[in-house]
């Protein structure tokens, strides 16, 4: 995990693995992504994503989107 992204560094905060947040994410809002998404998404490899995955890791984390979106 690295914490040059906002959402890298949400997770490093709470000490939650990029699995951990994708368990999360399915069991809260039945949004699924697969794992080496979620890793691009969170190493800032993928910046360009869905709104509806974006919603979900935001609502599930109990933050604004704005909170992860990058600059």
């Amino acid at each position: 995990m690295t914490d040059k992204t906002k959402l890298g560094r949400i997770l490093i905060a709470r000490n939650m693995t990029q699995l951990e947040l994708i368990d999360k994410i399915m069991k809260s809002t039945g949004v699924k992504i697969e794992a080496y998404r979620m890793s691009k998404i969170v190493n800032g490899q993928i910046t360009n994503y869905y709104t509806d995955t974006c919603r979900a890791i935001a609502t599930t984390l109990g933050v604004p989107m704005e909170t992860i979106l990058e600059d």
